[in-house]
């Protein structure tokens, strides 16, 4: 794996930022719901992860699509379809671990407030409501994680099927 070009995707990822911070919410509550998911019936999950599988392969789709022109450009100046492939997978990583650590961070944050302020959190209240939207249990989080970065494979592979079908004279056109 050439790093340089993963690390290259990182920064070329936030070059869209409003595409990206859509999806680090809407990964975000993903994972949320997926993490809920997982601690419910057997119907929940698998719903939550159709639902987890379709947005994956949505973004990954969405983003062979906006960076056509990008990718045209990177293979004009030689660069190999693993190499786009490459900046491919370092975006979803980038919004998928971010969503993540947003998540992570939020819910240490709810209940490190419960605890340094000893709010009983079994009562009504607004922290109550946050820890019951935001909270998830340490299992059921990783396992979120999990799933949507092993459910994301199906549309990385048509992402670089389609980025694969971008000729290079595309960059040279006028559109």
């Amino acid at each position: 794996m050439n790093l340089k070009i993963f690390l290259k995707s990182m920064k070329f990822a936030f070059r869209a930022r409003k595409r990206v911070f859509a999806f680090i919410v809407i990964y975000a509550i993903l994972y949320i719901q997926v993490g809920k998911g997982l601690e419910q019936s057997a119907q929940a999950q698998t719903l939550w992860l159709l639902v987890a599988f379709s947005v994956a392969t949505v973004y990954a789709i969405l983003i062979s699509q906006f960076r056509r022109r990008d990718i045209a450009i990177l293979k004009c100046v030689s660069w190999s379809n693993s190499d786009v492939m490459l900046l491919l997978i370092g975006e979803v990583v980038v919004v998928s671990l971010t969503a993540f650590l947003l998540i992570f961070q939020l819910s240490v944050e709810i209940l490190g407030v419960a605890a340094y302020f000893t709010i009983d959190i079994e009562g009504p209240g607004l922290l109550r409501t946050l820890h019951d939207l935001i909270v998830l249990q340490p299992g059921p989080m990783f396992l979120s994680l999990f799933y949507i970065v092993i459910l994301q494979i199906p549309g990385l592979v048509l992402a670089q099927v389609r980025a694969m079908k971008i000729p290079p004279m595309k960059a040279i056109r006028e559109e």
